[in-house]
């Protein structure tokens, strides 16, 4: 009897022992598949983060050599001292290398990161090669844009070369420019700038005339354009895509690898009347910015304003400039110990930087409630 008792427990007991690792084992089936199917199922969504933070004023190693972010030709330069960087962001995912649902999940706990759908980024169609041949593009374009802005700043004579880049299919300009014509005069007068020419095509209106003086092949020439509104528009147009290079004072030297778009142009520009001005304007402090910049020193917004606030805040940063344009895309939680001064051009940039270098406190974010305040 003890022993049949005994036997019964011992089968009870090792029923017991096997049950468990089975159940075990299917809870951690149940846990591994959904875990494994959200790891290789890609998702339409990307990843945008702070990316690299680069000092301006400072060098950067290329082909294993030290070279100074920005250098000049020929032009009599002086010491500066701080850091003034240049803020990035990293994209992570694209159409052609999308990101599976699992890799998301840390993103979703850190502030400094934000996920959206793929098409926040790219165009239909654009893979992440054609993106990033556009953003060396318009990094090349915003170096050249920086650098008329620094040397207008500083009252030193800047002109404009228009080159038509590209022809409308039957627009007014088809037939009569070619591409890589440069535009030399309008109507008898030197032209310029393009603000010239898109004004004058304004006042030429649908059906008027616009005699240019061109350069085609080495020869000059004469050529009428009629300025037409296009189907679904409400300007006059040429209906030629024109190319801005500059003739500058000096020649400009950026080096900078594997960072696009046009976003670091009003650093550039504070970089290159930094080292052409005598001075401390930085007074030693850490200034990141970020912001296009037009020719005649007007900044433009930019995008993943947050995640450069975080990049700002990370690099210790005194003072953090971005445009004005950008004001609505506050974040509601901003990075503490970061002090922002919205700017809406390159003269109110270096004021607010010599501001707070002299120990003032340049306008802040209460400038866009005025922006926003103001009668459009």
């Amino acid at each position: 009897m003890g022993r049949h008792d005994t036997s019964a427990e011992r089968v009870r007991l090792t029923g017991a022992y096997g049950a468990a690792p089975r159940s075990r084992a299917w809870v951690l089936l149940v846990i591994a598949i959904p875990l494994l199917l959200a790891g290789a199922i890609p998702s339409p969504y990307a990843i945008e983060r702070p990316g690299p933070v680069v000092d301006t004023l400072g060098e950067v190693r290329i082909d294993g050599k030290s070279q100074p972010v920005v250098s000049f030709a020929d032009a009599k330069t002086y010491p500066t001292t701080g850091r003034l960087n240049l803020l990035t962001v990293q994209i992570l995912g694209s159409p052609d290398r999308q990101r599976s649902w699992l890799s998301l999940v840390p993103a979703l706990f850190d502030p400094s990161q934000r996920i959206a759908p793929l098409s926040d980024f790219f165009v239909e169609g654009q893979t992440s090669e054609d993106r990033d041949a556009q953003n060396t593009v318009l990094m090349a374009s915003s170096q050249s844009t920086a650098a008329a802005a620094a040397f207008r700043e500083l009252d030193e004579p800047v002109s404009e070369v228009l080159t038509v880049a590209q022809i409308a299919p039957e627009s007014a300009a088809d037939g009569v420019l070619q591409q890589g014509d440069v535009l030399t005069t309008l109507d008898g007068e030197p032209l310029a700038d393009f603000a010239m020419l898109r004004e004058r095509t304004m006042q030429a209106g649908d059906g008027g005339v616009l005699k240019l003086g061109i350069e085609r092949d080495g020869e000059k020439r004469s050529v009428e354009v009629e300025p037409s509104v296009p189907e679904g528009g409400d300007e006059p147009l040429i209906g030629a895509t024109i190319s801005i290079s500059y003739d500058l004072p000096s020649e400009v030297d950026v080096k900078l690898e594997d960072i696009g778009g046009p976003s670091a142009g009003m650093v550039f520009s504070i970089a290159m009347v930094d080292q052409l001005t005598p001075g401390d304007l930085l007074g030693g402090m850490t200034v990141s910015g970020t912001g296009t910049m037009s020719g005649d020193g007007e900044v433009g917004p930019i995008g993943g304003l947050e995640q450069k606030m975080w990049a700002a805040s990370r690099a210790d940063s005194d003072l953090f400039l971005m445009p004005l344009g950008n004001c609505a895309d506050l974040p509601d939680r901003i990075p503490e110990r970061v002090r922002i001064a919205p700017v809406a051009t390159l003269s109110e940039a270096i004021d607010a930087v010599e501001t707070a270098a002299s120990g003032g406190t340049p306008a802040g974010v209460e400038r866009c409630g005025a922006a926003t305040a103001a009668p459009q």
